[in-house]
């Protein structure tokens, strides 16, 4: 083959790989390629999301891992839950759509999700301010009338 083509193969392996239900053997066989080389050719799938430890963009290295939320960053090394991670996805990322129907002026915003001790701390600041808030009222209406 030549580096066009192997070019080539590698977007396709990715686009049918990432962007489709089928297996790794239909891919493969589709593409007239052994497991092992299909493997050697995916690469690991942006996420848009920086890492905790170092700003990097974290990467799905896998599809099972996309499925299951589990990211890694390639540079320090950190893997963890999407839900630890911050958006924005590092300086310079660049996120791609997959989905064709996209337009160019389409904006896509990710879901927030928070991880569970984010989330408690989250209500417990909200708790916190409303009672603040409220004995400030019960304080406030005391002194006036005064």
């Amino acid at each position: 083959m030549s580096a066009g083509a192997d070019h080539d193969t590698e977007v396709k392996a990715n686009e049918l790989y990432w962007g489709s239900a089928r297996s790794v053997n239909q891919i493969a066989d589709e593409l007239d390629l052994s497991k092992g080389v299909l493997y050697g050719l995916i690469r690991p799938r942006p996420t848009g999301l920086a890492c905790p430890e170092c700003g990097q963009e974290v990467m799905y290295p896998n599809r099972t891992a996309k499925d299951r939320r589990v990211v890694a960053c390639a540079s320090c090394g950190w893997e963890g839950d999407e839900i630890d991670t911050h958006h924005g996805g590092g300086e310079g990322a660049v996120v791609l759509p997959l989905e064709s129907e996209l337009d160019e002026d389409d904006v896509v915003m990710p879901p927030i999700r928070l991880s569970s001790s984010r989330q408690r701390a989250l209500l417990g600041g909200i708790l916190l301010g409303a009672a603040v808030g409220l004995a400030l009222v019960i304080w406030a209406r005391r002194r006036n009338r005064r």
